[in-house]
């Protein structure tokens, strides 16, 4: 066996470089994910959306995910094609939804044909509201597709290091995404006086973000052939070890559904007054109204 191709994929330079360049496209995922959500006044005034309409594009981005079964579908692709060939994909359909989005809520959209034909349906709904739904169906899909890869990727790479390090430290770099894109959001939309500026900002972090996979999918495959193949672990009490795994990860789960149901609902709806979450979730203590509106 080689030691210079044992070596390589234990020099942790080269490990985390990948890991920044998994992550990067996460943080910039995460950041068009919200973008939207500190602007929600401004729609209403110069797009006519209600707080219902708003609800319905921010919860859009799950529609395919969960009624298409499309998640499954990407963790299939996932395991057929592979990391690299799948995170390219990711990555041009969240570019493709960000785009249809983008053309949503701009100036040129209004009075096309395109927004004549949408308003001739589902009257309730705003004609921009309907095709930034659609937009961000598809986003949704691929972000959710990246997120996926970006783990096996992680694993492929920090297998037997500190895998436990780099999953934390991907899962923090996408989450300042949200951070930052709460403070620079409005920020852009004030001084531009357009509600699609900071959605054109977002969409050119997912090119670069694109850019990184690309990278990632050369440096990948280049290297490739010239990792050692680790000695395959010794089979111990496998069923019962399976069955155990099994249910912990049923356990983990339904756990994490949990948590999402619980926080996200209200990630996005931070500039409401607590009184206006309380009208929408009437079941829910006042105390806990308020401690969720204080999450970015």
């Amino acid at each position: 066996m080689n030691k210079v191709n044992i070596l390589l994929k234990d020099r942790a330079l080269v490990r985390w470089s990948m890991l920044i360049l998994l992550a990067s496209m996460m943080f910039f995922a995460y950041m068009f994910v919200d973008v939207l959500s500190p602007l929600k006044s401004m729609l209403e005034t110069t797009r006519g959306w209600t707080s219902e309409n708003f609800g319905t594009v921010t919860g859009s981005e799950y529609f395919l995910n969960v009624f298409a079964l499309f998640l499954i579908f990407a963790g299939i692709i996932l395991d057929k094609m592979g990391v690299r060939f799948t995170a390219i994909l990711s990555a041009l359909v969240m570019l493709a939804g960000a785009a249809i989005k983008y053309y949503a809520l701009t100036d040129a959209f209004i009075g096309s044909g395109l927004e004549t034909w949408l308003n001739s349906w589902w009257v309730s709904l705003p004609a921009s509201a309907k095709l930034a739904s659609l937009g961000f169906m598809i986003f949704g899909c691929g972000v959710e597709m990246a997120g996926v890869t970006v783990s096996k990727g992680i694993v492929k790479w920090f297998k037997g290091k500190e895998l436990a390090l780099a999953m934390g430290v991907e899962m923090a770099i996408a989450r300042l995404g949200v951070f930052a894109v709460f403070r620079i959001s409005p920020r852009i939309a004030e001084s531009t006086a357009n509600v699609s500026t900071p959605v054109l900002l977002c969409m050119i972090l997912l090119i670069i973000g694109l850019l990184a996979f690309t990278v990632y999918f050369f440096f990948d495959r280049t290297w490739k052939n010239k990792w050692a193949s680790r000695a395959k672990n010794r089979k111990k009490n496998s069923r019962s070890a399976t069955w155990e795994n099994s249910s912990q990860a049923r356990l983990f789960c339904l756990f994490q559904a949990y948590a999402y149901c619980i926080i996200l609902p209200f990630s996005r709806s931070r500039n409401l007054p607590p009184i206006c979450l309380n009208a929408a979730c009437r079941s829910l203590p006042q105390t806990l109204v308020i401690f969720f509106h204080g999450f970015p």
